[in-house]
């Protein structure tokens, strides 16, 4: 039976709170969904009392109000989330480029005083000496070549004692070296050292006169000096340069004339080349440098003159003997001289023959001289 308006109308009232209490359920949940079908299919007819129809729609109004700001609030929250996110990335990601910035930084430092250190080292060996280095004393004019420091085998080997007893017999073996045994290895530091003995020249220019028994010229190896009268010119001469003048030790002196080699005579093994002595000096001294030089442009020390050491005299220094720079006994006699001279036969010219001077207030006249060395320091490389 169709229903009537008034009906209609009276339905649609007695309906409309369930329908509004269906709304807010759903609001909540999804349990407002079956709430609101219960109320259409019930046709309005539920038991129990009947909801206010103006606070239902105010508790719908709230609560959709309600959701509303917690949408805003979750959008806002996720919005704040997302950036913290892009903050938190930005920050790792400048974090990350510091740390790649610091390790470039360092790596550049790091290179910068790799260079810097290897240009000091190129500069640092520029300046320094090397073998064929020569360099000239401003007051006396005396030159001196560098000799680089190293390692040498000192003495005679058992082949050379050998052949010195066979060709020249146990006499002369036992005049010129019974004391050069055992054959030791020693290390020197460099030094520059005087290309030719000291000349009379040189001598006159710092004492102001000339012991030589030959006054033959300037460019004459000085002879007839006694140690004092040696040691009185190097202190003189050291007083007028300020520098550090004095006589090669015998191992400094040995290892100058072997330059390297283990050539029988200070720089080779033809000792007419290299040598003034009783075969060829006519008897008597030459000027400096008329003979080949050895393999550190030394001239001279074979023959010529015999030359002064510094080392106090030991037959048996050899034995005890230090490696590195050794400088001989701390006391003795006798001090060393080395090379022979004009009057020398060919065995005291030998670079390991070695013989003492038996007074230092006796000039040997005609037969000693010497030659000075240096500190590496103080000497600059050049003419």
């Amino acid at each position: 039976m169709d229903m009537t308006e008034e009906e209609k109308k009276k339905s649609f009232w007695e309906t409309l709170p369930g329908i509004i209490t269906a709304i807010g359920g759903l609001l909540t949940g999804l349990g407002g969904v079956a709430a609101v079908i219960t109320a259409l299919n019930s046709g309005g007819k539920e038991s129990g009392p009947k909801p206010d129809a103006p606070a239902a729609a105010q508790s719908a109004a709230a609560s959709a109000k309600t959701l509303s700001a917690d949408n805003d609030a979750a959008q806002r929250a996720a919005e704040l989330e997302r950036k913290l996110a892009e903050v938190a990335s930005a920050q790792k990601k400048a974090e990350e480029e510091a740390v790649a910035a610091k390790a470039e930084l360092a790596r550049i430092k790091a290179e910068a005083a790799r260079q810097a250190a290897e240009e000091e080292q190129a500069k640092a060996e520029e300046a320094a000496p090397k073998q064929g280095d020569v360099i000239t004393d401003d007051f006396t004019g005396m030159k001196l070549a560098y000799v680089p420091g190293g390692c040498f085998m000192m003495g005679q080997t058992v082949e050379d004692k050998q052949e010195i007893i066979t060709e020249g017999g146990q006499e002369i073996y036992d005049k010129y070296f019974k004391d050069v045994f055992p054959r030791h290895k020693v290390c020197v530091d460099g030094f520059w050292m005087g290309q030719y003995e000291v000349t009379q020249g040189q001598w006159e220019k710092v004492m102001g006169e000339n012991p030589s028994l030959f006054k033959k010229g300037s460019n004459y190896p000085v002879d007839s000096a006694s140690w004092d009268e040696t040691q009185g010119f190097i202190k003189k001469l050291n007083s007028s340069t300020c520098k550090s003048y004095r006589l090669p030790t015998e191992a400094e002196w040995e290892y100058a004339c072997r330059a390297g080699g283990s050539d029988k005579y200070c720089g080779g093994d033809d000792v007419d080349a290299v040598a003034w002595y009783e075969k060829n000096s006519d008897e008597a001294i030459h000027a400096v440098g008329g003979k080949k030089a050895n393999g550190f442009s030394l001239y001279d020390m074979s023959g010529n003159l015999s030359e002064r050491c510094a080392d106090w005299y030991d037959s048996g220094y050899y034995a005890s003997s230090p490696q590195s720079n050794p400088v001989g006994p701390e006391s003795g006699w006798f001090h060393v001289i080395r090379g022979g001279g004009w009057l020398s036969s060919p065995w005291n010219l030998r670079a390991a023959c070695r013989l003492e001077i038996f007074s230092p207030d006796f000039g040997y006249s005609g037969l000693v001289s010497f030659r000075l060395v240096l500190p590496v320091q103080q000497g600059q490389a050049g003419d």
